[in-house]
């Protein structure tokens, strides 16, 4: 049944352009105005530090990299800045070649604005958490960690204003598709240096790339796109305006959607039965993660045992069934499913389930245990911990369902600390925190994208989860090729296993109804994975 579900997300995972059988386009509405819920505010609008979905939706819709990916979710010539690319015999040099393009503000686009946004992202005073995705080309490790200074050493040029050159340390066969990845794109060096820290604070201390431009941003009320009428590829996009609300109540959401209000929403698990039937229900792929995070400097957490008691006193198949209710699947790993491994299987295929079952005895044994070896009572305990968590009513339903677990399987009640999203990432970058719900969703489409997570002193490791034999699986992974770097990331996720740094819990079911008027909203598994620049209302 599990694979079945797999099977359908894959079909699904990506919406039609609206075309008839015929090929004959629909009729567009005189009103081009979509509705969404953003459902938070965006932490962070800059290209170079953003890390979390909110922000990278808006990012991707507001900036072209030198890609873009199609509907489909491949990469072909022209779909971005770039309008040629070659690569070199040795697939180590690609040379891109950019098209005649312009920031909103009227100035060109050039191979120099990429030149600095990409060293801006492996500058160590920036300290962007996504530097590592910039780590197969050359120099920019030592870059960015400072053991090199001179950038004539980086493998990125840009050679005039049109050609940007970039040498790889080894063939990645994804490195076209990371170039759409938000870390990637351009940033303006006159904007970055008049604004300072206030560049992508406000809809005027930035300039766009993108098919959009934000119109107007209240913070924590709602966020408006408009077209971007200066874009090079204005003609493709169909949309005068994306208004975005920020709600986090999902009744006020669901209230919304059948009013008119909004023309497309997630679907919460509570709502499955009001809307698995609709003709406006769909569901797409999402290669995603969601895991117990435990703060590895923690001084109980730093407990071994401590962290057992807590994954073998979750019953994640009653939460997945009972409290998600939505086709989400038990997480038998850290990388979900979708992802190739080796042999015609995918990566999760190969890997098996190293998760620890639930089982309320051991889950007493482990905890007693581990407050026997801190030399605490559960009265402790208790008054040190806390579980972070968002501030929506999903965030309340899956937090809550735990919470009532480890009450019921450690004897121990575990506070709930809700707070935006930003507060959040403040509190993991301050490691001012116990133990979170985290959740990681794949950046490109390769297994990588999930195993480089939790490398010593990585930028996304928030677990802060440090382990030799776990790192050099990683580097042999890296600079490996073919069945040799699968095998080596396996046996990076058995260290995970052992570990247990996190406790993977489930793969989430990504549904969502949606108005038969509205039509090319494009869905990927990885990456950015929701692409308006071709949505359009059509004729209703």
């Amino acid at each position: 049944m599990k694979k079945l579900i797999v099977l359908m997300l894959v079909l699904v995972m990506v919406l039609s352009l609206g075309l008839t059988g015929c090929g004959k386009k629909e009729k567009l509405a005189a009103d081009q105005t979509l509705r969404i819920n953003w459902q938070q505010d965006p932490p962070d609008l800059d290209p170079q530090t953003t890390t979390d979905q909110v922000s990278m939706w808006i990012v991707n819709a507001i900036y072209d990299g030198l890609v873009r990916q199609q509907p489909d979710g491949t990469i072909k010539k022209g779909s971005g800045l770039a309008e040629d690319w070659t690569i070199s015999e040795d697939e180590l040099t690609y040379t891109f070649k950019l098209k005649d393009a312009k920031w909103s503000d009227g100035t060109p686009i050039t191979a120099y604005d990429f030149e600095y946004a990409w060293f801006r992202a492996i500058d160590p005073e920036v300290a962007s958490e996504y530097a590592y995705q910039f780590y197969h080309i050359v120099g920019a490790e030592e870059y960015n960690t400072e053991v090199i200074t001179d950038k004539e050493k980086v493998g990125i040029k840009a050679l005039d204003e049109k050609t940007l050159e970039v040498k790889l340390l080894r063939p990645t066969p994804f490195f076209l598709s990371l170039t759409s990845f938000a870390t990637y794109l351009p940033a303006q060096k006159a904007a970055v240096e008049k604004y300072g820290d206030e560049f992508a604070s406000a809809p005027d201390k930035m300039v766009y790339s993108g098919p959009f431009v934000i119109e107007l941003w209240e913070k924590e009320q709602r966020l408006y796109l408009a077209k971007n009428q200066d874009y090079w590829d204005a003609a493709s996009v169909k949309l005068d305006k994306i208004e975005g609300d920020m709600i986090t109540d999902n009744n006020t959401m669901v209230n919304l959607y059948e009013t008119g209000g909004l023309d497309v929403i997630a679907v919460p698990g509570e709502f499955m039965d009001k809307y698995k039937d609709s003709p406006e229900f769909g569901s797409a792929a999402d290669a995603t993660t969601w895991y117990f995070q435990f703060n590895m400097e923690d001084k109980y957490f730093q407990n071994l045992n401590i962290r057992k008691a807590f994954a073998y006193a979750a019953d994640r198949q009653s939460f997945v069934d009972n409290v998600l209710a939505n086709g989400s699947i038990v997480a038998g790993g850290l990388t979900p499913p979708l992802l190739l491994g080796k042999g015609g299987k995918d990566f999760a295929e190969n890997r098996g389930d190293l998760t620890l079952p639930f089982d309320p005895a051991k889950a007493k044994e482990h905890f007693e245990l581990g407050l026997k070896e801190l030399g605490i009572t559960k009265a402790d305990f208790e008054k040190h911990v806390s579980i972070v968590a968002g501030n929506t009513t999903t965030w309340n339903r899956i937090t809550q369902t735990f919470q009532q677990m480890w009450k019921e399987n450690l004897g121990v009640e575990i506070p709930i600390e809700e707070m935006t999203f930003a507060m959040r990432l403040e509190r993991y970058n301050k490691k001012d925190y116990t133990i979170s719900v985290a959740g990681w969703g794949g950046d490109y489409n390769d297994p990588m994208t999930f195993m480089d997570l939790f490398v010593t002193n990585g930028g996304n490791n928030d677990a802060y989860y440090s382990s030799p034999e776990y790192d050099a699986a990683i580097k042999k992974a890296m600079e490996g090729e073919g069945d040799e770097r699968i095998d080596a990331m396996l046996e990076a996720e058995k260290a995970l296993a052992k570990d247990l740094p996190i406790h993977p819990l489930y793969h989430p079911a990504r549904v969502f109804v949606q108005r038969d008027y509205v039509k090319g909203i494009a869905r990927y598994a990885v990456g950015c994975d929701t692409e308006y620049k071709w949505a359009y209302i059509e004729e209703h």
